[in-house]
């Protein structure tokens, strides 16, 4: 799932070039290996880095007014963000927001990025900013809920995520964070939950395997399976990777299936799709995971004789 913030360039021209035209399957197609679909990663598409450099000429040299100059590097932070560049990416969106402290897609993704380092409490300010600055900003409820539900804070993740589903109660990814969230809370009411909430979803998605997968009406290796199939383009390929191995990792964690959770995560990373959310998480769950086996360890360790 992207994270739906439209990169709204200024200078139109600039970027006109630079949309991505579907690619037709050829080395990119699905392969299984082992019972798992895999594919080539995403390439680094040098339109990007392109836009990048141009954005940068006139960032540099062109003389702007204060809301263009802050508009263009919030445009550049985004593709710095969607090519994995964080850093770069945070530094231009807070530069965004010292030229136009009203900005608030800048201060969503700064939160995004707090979120990604476990700063919550840095990432909750954010997220409350965008919301203040743009009360109708539902992503920023979306990325906040998920925040709180990584910092264990259910109650305020379950009042954002089913805001944001709310908002669109046809989308499975909606269906399935709530469902995440509600689970924290009461794992049989959450079943419950996402089952009526699945009479609602648009069935042409292809998302509603994953709420098969979670209510049990679809086995783990036909939803593998299902992911390679009925497929346009590579793009289209890999990014259904990136989200499909997500959502069967966080699955495998509900059933305490932690390594195999552990593949499903490095599998998303293998994508290099750095722009969706289950992406950028992907990277969390497994820090999470190497710390908690790390504190196992430790604690084996002190129990010896």
């Amino acid at each position: 799932m992207k994270i739906l913030l439209l990169v709204v360039i200024t200078a139109t021209s600039l970027l006109a070039g630079c949309a991505t035209k579907p690619k037709v399957l050829g080395n990119n197609e699905p392969h299984v290996v082992n019972r798992v679909v895999i594919t080539e990663p995403l390439a680094i598409d040098y339109k990007s880095e392109l836009a990048i450099a141009k954005l940068t000429q006139i960032i540099n040299h062109v003389k702007l007014d204060q809301n263009k100059l802050a508009q263009m590097l919030y445009d550049r932070g985004v593709i710095y963000d969607s090519l994995g560049l964080r850093s770069l990416a945070q530094l231009d969106f807070r530069r965004t927001l010292e030229l136009k402290p009203d900005h608030a897609d800048a201060y969503n993704f700064i939160g995004i990025h707090m979120t990604l380092i476990g700063q919550y409490t840095q990432a909750s300010e954010a997220f409350d900013s965008a919301l203040e600055i743009e009360p109708d900003h539902s992503y920023a409820n979306l990325n906040r809920g998920i925040a709180s539900y990584y910092y264990g804070r259910t109650g305020l993740s379950i009042d954002d995520l089913e805001l944001f589903f709310i908002k669109d109660q046809a989308d499975p990814y909606r269906a399935i964070w709530l469902y995440l969230a509600e689970y924290k809370n009461n794992q049989e009411e959450a079943k419950q939950r996402l089952a009526g909430n699945a009479i609602m979803l648009d069935k042409s998605k292809w998302a509603n395997q994953i709420i098969e997968l979670y209510l049990g009406k679809l086995d783990e290796q036909n939803f593998i399976d299902n992911m390679g199939k009925n497929i346009q383009n590579s793009r289209e390929l890999v990014d259904r990777l990136c989200e499909g191995y997500f959502y069967l990792a966080k699955f495998k964690l509900l059933n305490n299936e932690v390594e195999a959770a552990k593949n499903y995560f490095r599998l998303v990373l293998s994508t290099n799709v750095h722009e969706f959310v289950e992406h950028k998480y992907a990277r969390l769950e497994l820090n999470e995971l190497y710390r908690e086996d790390k504190q196992k360890y430790l604690e084996m360790l002190s129990t010896k004789p």
